[in-house]
């Protein structure tokens, strides 16, 4: 049995929970403070608890890094470093630069990395994937209203807080990308509050299409959102996000336009009662693809080292664009 090492206390622990149900042990437990970590160790029946990354990489086969975003980058490193496989919670990295410091480290590397981006996991939206498959999105339409953001107002100060993605627009641009299967080439952004805490993006891709993401602060608890993809003679949607009064994520059937009418892609997603909530089972799903990587099985929709870095060049680019006022090619960046 793969033996886990899991960084970090807090959302860690939904990593705990999952690769325990895809069959892995968790039998490491590193965090900040030695008496916290202890006690959430035994809590959790976890043997090594320690505050320590080197020694919580001696003890374990593979390693998930869910520790505060400034901190992945290291973490990650310390990981590979000893020969450990990673799979790293979303942002990859606080910011580009680190992103791109992490890819150079990483490339000497013999170990397998993997980010994690549940958006990929739920079944509504690996069908709509497949649906995708011949036929090109031209357009990606998203409205998200987001409770968990922090709205710290708008005066002066860095876009960049101690979230590497805003309170979560990580998440819906890796999705994004995914669904649109294309490249980013430039951004145009118009981004609110100090830190960031609402972006309004127009992302480019490779392709031709053209990404309009819009991710709020909102006062309303919960995450809510409204999916539109467009392409020649077609549409498809779907609306989803986390309710609070349903303790759990919820997503509407998926449906699409196509020869004059509508029809279902994918049935909806909902918490239920004697199952795992939906976002709790993405990340099953998740780290069953994890173990499987370790086993030399294709990665079947885990995102790269590569993908994590994109998203992190995108928002980086959207920072440039609030700052200059101009779109922002993603090859002709400063630093880039």
């Amino acid at each position: 049995m793969v033996r886990i090492g899991v960084i970090g206390t807090k959302w860690g622990l939904m990593h705990v929970g999952a690769f325990r149900a895809a069959g892995a042990e968790v039998t490491a437990l590193c965090g900040q403070g030695p008496d916290n970590t202890r006690a959430v160790a035994a809590r959790e029946g976890i043997p090594l608890a320690t505050t320590d990354v080197r020694d919580l990489c001696a003890a374990v086969d593979a390693v998930v890094v869910a520790s505060p975003d400034a901190a992945h980058r290291t973490h990650v490193e310390l990981a590979l470093s000893a020969g450990r496989p990673v799979l790293c919670e979303k942002p990859l990295t606080r910011t580009a630069e680190e992103a791109r410091a992490l890819l150079a480290h990483a490339r000497s590397a013999m170990s397998p990395v993997a980010v994690n981006f549940p958006y990929r996991m739920l079944p509504s939206l690996r069908a709509l994937k497949a649906w995708l498959t011949e036929r090109p999105v031209r357009h990606l339409a998203l409205t998200l209203r987001n409770g968990f953001a922090v709205d710290e107002g708008d005066s002066t100060g860095p876009l960049l807080g101690a979230s590497g993605d805003w309170g979560g627009m990580s998440h819906v641009i890796d999705a994004a990308l995914w669904l649109a299967g294309a490249v980013p080439v430039w951004v145009q952004a118009s981004l609110s509050g100090r830190p960031v805490h609402t972006a309004a993006l127009h992302v480019g891709l490779s392709s031709g299409a053209v990404l309009v993401l819009t991710h709020a602060a909102c006062p309303e608890p919960g995450i809510h959102g409204g999916w539109t993809l467009l392409g020649r003679g077609w549409e498809a949607g779907f609306s989803g996000g986390y309710v609070p009064s349903r303790e759990g994520w919820c997503v509407s059937p998926v449906r699409g336009f196509e020869h004059g009418t509508w029809r279902d892609i994918a049935p909806g997603l909902e918490p239920r009662p004697g199952e795992r909530e939906p976002w709790a089972q993405a990340h099953v799903e998740g780290a069953r693809r994890f173990l499987a990587l370790l086993r030399g099985e294709p990665r079947d929709g885990l995102a790269t080292l590569e993908d994590g870095a994109t998203v992190q060049e995108v928002l980086a680019a959207a920072m440039v664009s609030e700052e200059t006022g101009r779109r922002v090619h993603l090859e002709s960046r400063p630093g880039a």
